[in-house]
């Protein structure tokens, strides 16, 4: 009798570890293993060879669990028919076994490796290696069996899910909810939409860019060009489209150091760069890659039919990734700051304010495929012009128009839908 206790306690502690393994190795982040792992974590190693090889892993845990449960089983029933007899030892038994098992060798473990599985994975990582090894034979036979089977009931299909791999990393940002992180997870997540927002969706606007006209008397040309606060110029000649070359200051002032004539016989265009036309269609990380390539910072942007739509520099895509980055040349005025949080948890904006900045700084989810700014969702969505003072809801948020400029929405009010407390 004390050999059968011994070896049902002994079973009942092997089902417990069965069943808190199968959960740990399935819960435990992959991600951090492999960072141990490039750090010289032998049993991250181990973690990682055993999780490539699911089917082995659980074919071992469920076998083993098997065999333990089983063998608990046998050992209470006789015992429980020894102590109450054939009738009621058997009743005793089931309801007994089962109640043990389901509470302290399925809940508990589960439960203790769900809240720790990285730690219980990386402590028993050897010891699951070394029984999927002495096991191995009988793992691949049943494996092998399940095969034929899943084979002959037409259930080898796997799912399809496109991209699954960035899906599962946009996944695994958003559920960093941590405040310690919310910038880095902005970023990441931007990184991610690269290949999906187009450079005319954060390019100047043609009607921003400043550019010179080459024929005008060189001495108001330089003049001009050195007054202002931006190092790259477009150089235009005939009309403002027309780009015939890219001045840079720091050419400019090499050039002026060197020459000795008549400043306005100095030919500017002679020493500026050569446009760099791209479609307005090309993704931003496109673009960065042919920054990149190129060695150049700063691009023209046209349309399928040629016609200049802006400009785009390598700062204009790394905001996108960053945010607004202020240099010494920009000044925060009130023309700049488009965003006014009110008290009452509303948002006034610029109607230009694109939507893209916005939801990524207040976490909202507002549409931009068909549109980039808030005042572009509003006509949109109106099929109108709107009205001063007019309101209007749709996707949750309240819209209010507090400022125009002829056909231009200037100011809106946006009070976004109130946040519930998740239970």
């Amino acid at each position: 009798m004390t050999t059968s206790i011994i070896i049902l306690c002994i079973c009942l502690f092997l089902s417990f570890f069965f069943s808190g393994t199968e959960t740990a190795f399935t819960a435990s982040s992959d991600p951090l293993m492999h960072e141990l792992e490039k750090k010289g974590n032998h049993r991250a190693h181990l973690v990682k060879k055993i999780k490539r090889k699911p089917d082995r892993f659980l074919g071992m845990i469920l076998f083993g669990n098997n065999v333990v449960n089983i063998t608990a089983t046998a050992i209470t029933t006789s015992l429980c028919v020894l102590f109450f007899g054939a009738k009621w030892g058997v009743v005793v038994s089931t309801f007994g076994v089962s109640f043990v098992i389901l509470i302290f060798c399925e809940i508990m473990p589960k439960t203790v490796a769900i809240r720790n599985p990285n730690t219980i994975a990386l402590l028993v990582s050897p010891i699951i290696s070394f029984l999927t090894l002495i096991l191995s034979p009988i793992v691949v036979f049943m494996n092998t069996v399940v095969l034929a089977a899943m084979k002959a009931l037409h259930l080898l299909h796997q799912e399809k899910l496109g991209d699954s791999a960035k899906t599962e990393l946009r996944g695994v940002i958003d559920m960093q909810k941590s405040d310690s992180i919310k910038s880095e997870r902005l970023m990441l997540k931007s990184v991610l939409d690269l290949s999906e927002v187009h450079v005319n969706d954060v390019m100047v606007h043609r009607s921003k860019i400043v550019s010179l006209d080459v024929t005008q008397p060189t001495s108001q040309l330089i003049a001009k060009a050195l007054n202002s606060p931006y190092t790259r110029i477009p150089l235009w000649k005939g009309k403002k489209d027309n780009i015939v070359g890219i001045l840079h200051i720091k050419a400019l002032f090499k050039a002026l150091e060197k020459y000795t004539g008549d400043i306005d016989t100095f030919d500017v265009l002679s020493i500026a760069s050569k446009p760099w036309f791209i479609l307005e269609t090309t993704s931003l990380l496109s673009q960065l890659n042919a920054f990149r390539r190129r060695r150049e910072h700063f691009a023209l942007v046209i349309d399928e039919y040629g016609v200049l739509q802006g400009i785009i520099t390598l700062e204009d895509v790394l905001e996108e990734i960053v945010g607004d980055i202020m240099d010494e040349t920009d000044h925060p005025t009130e023309e700049t700051l488009k965003i006014a949080p009110q008290m009452d948890g509303s948002v006034i904006v610029d109607g230009a304010s694109p939507i893209r900045d916005l939801n990524r700084h207040f976490g909202w989810d507002l549409p931009d495929e068909q549109f980039s700014t808030i005042a572009g969702l509003l006509l949109y969505e109106t099929e109108r012009i709107p009205k001063k003072d007019s309101i209007y809801s749709f996707y949750g948020f309240t819209f209010k128009v507090l400022e125009k400029k002829g056909n231009r929405v200037t100011s809106i009010l946006i009070t976004p839908p109130m946040e519930t407390e998740e239970n």
